[in-house]
């Protein structure tokens, strides 16, 4: 039996004699081919090629009206240079000059009549292969040419409006984002050790959009120090023992502006949160900062651990102060036992390295309850407080859920 990528295809059987045309085409719905057409008058062929779309010819070369060779001849000049329709010949004509004849004209292959059915049956399925391979490969070429065309759109419209672009982009990094708050607690006291800061901009584009954005203008470690001062502006609203969290890539965590600004703050309070949206070329350095940075009372963040290969990495590279599970762990953790067992692997890791696990995304009571039961010390997220903005250096007010 045929494959069912084959069993679909359609072939079409051009043969003067009813019986040669009723023969064969026994012979293929017998292998399991269903879609067959068959012609004995060789002049409705090419209306049928158009109407019909067939994958494989069977063709006779000795017919009236119109003979194989002519027909092959007017099959080839109707068929664009793209398409490909397979046709193979089945003929009584066993001579050479006939078979050079019909393979000029365009047959594919030849077989010589009376026909053995596994040879006919062979040539049929490799034909047909042969035709889907190149429909496959016409489509892919197609859906590349489209995808080509598009690219090419899109990099002439930001091309036009990068300059606009980029001015928008420049404006907020001068003003500085607005910054919103988002309490971490003790699990165990519902009480605030800390505050993460998160950007926020006066548009309907994510705060995540805008750092891409950034990022593909150039401009993206810009942006970040730019958030991060803003943050840093509001440290005397909290209280002395509360540290402020703030998200820094890895190669801003380089970056002299970074260190500056670090430096005019109360570093002991500072909680750098290291994201893991682009690749560490050379994690020596970023160590050797992180290591300079907690002499001098910073602590280390990885931020989205259990999200993917990156976060750990960099835990295993760089010992974290704080470990940070990301949201896809935590949601659900009450019903998941999987998502328990590895939260309770990175509790005794952290154990071992001397780090913090703190719990993101925390959305249930239930969540809250099974994470502290687990031992997690830390937790935040909107069951415990949303992220809310500072209204003239006014300490902003959590409504803490956590009980």
């Amino acid at each position: 039996m045929v494959s069912s990528e084959l069993v679909r295809c359609r072939i079409m059987i051009v043969d003067d004699e009813d019986a040669n045309v009723h023969l064969t085409a026994r012979i293929l719905q017998t292998a399991g081919y269903v879609d067959i057409k068959e012609i004995t008058d060789a002049r409705e062929v090419l209306a049928a090629i158009r109407d019909w779309t067939p994958d494989l010819v069977l063709l006779d070369l000795h017919m009236p009206h119109m003979d194989g060779i002519s027909l092959l001849l007017a099959m080839r000049a109707e068929l664009s240079s793209s398409e490909f329709l397979p046709v193979l010949v089945l003929t009584a004509d066993a001579s050479r000059e006939t078979l050079i004849r019909a393979m000029n004209a365009g047959a594919n292959d030849y077989l010589t009549k009376p026909i053995d059915i596994d040879e006919v049956l062979l040539r049929v399925r490799n034909l047909l292969a042969l035709r889907l391979s190149h429909e496959a490969l016409r489509n892919s070429n197609g859906a590349l040419a489209m995808r080509i065309q598009q690219q090419m759109q899109s990099d002439k419209y930001q091309s036009v409006n990068r300059n606009d672009r980029i001015k928008a982009v420049q404006a907020v990094i001068e003003s500085g984002p607005s910054m919103v708050f988002q309490p971490i607690i003790t699990l165990d006291t519902n009480h605030p050790v800390g505050f993460e800061a998160l950007a926020r901009f006066d548009s309907s584009r994510p705060p995540d959009n805008w750092f891409a954005e950034a990022t593909t203008l150039g401009l993206g470690a810009e942006l970040e120090l730019s958030a991060v001062n803003a943050a840093f502006e509001h440290f005397d609203i909290f209280a002395d023992e509360e540290f402020i969290a703030v998200n820094v890539s890895p190669t801003v965590m380089l970056d002299d502006r970074f260190h500056n600004l670090v430096r005019k703050h109360g570093r002991d309070r500072v909680v750098i949160e290291i994201t893991e949206h682009e690749p560490v070329d050379h994690y020596d350095d970023l160590k050797s900062i992180c290591a300079e940075f907690r002499r001098n009372g910073l602590r280390i963040a990885i931020d989205d651990a259990g999200a993917g290969y990156a976060s750990l990495h960099h835990i295993l590279m760089l010992e974290p102060d704080i470990i940070k599970l990301d949201i896809s762990l935590t949601r659900d953790i009450d019903r998941d036992p999987v998502k328990r067992a590895l939260a309770t692997s990175l509790l005794q890791f952290a154990r071992e390295i001397n780090a913090t696990v703190c719990a993101e995304g925390i959305e249930t009571a239930t969540e809250l309850v099974t994470l502290h039961t687990l031992g997690v010390p830390w937790g935040q997220g909107f069951h415990i407080g949303y992220p809310a903005s500072v209204d003239s250096g006014i300490r902003p007010i959590f409504s803490i859920n956590a009980n």
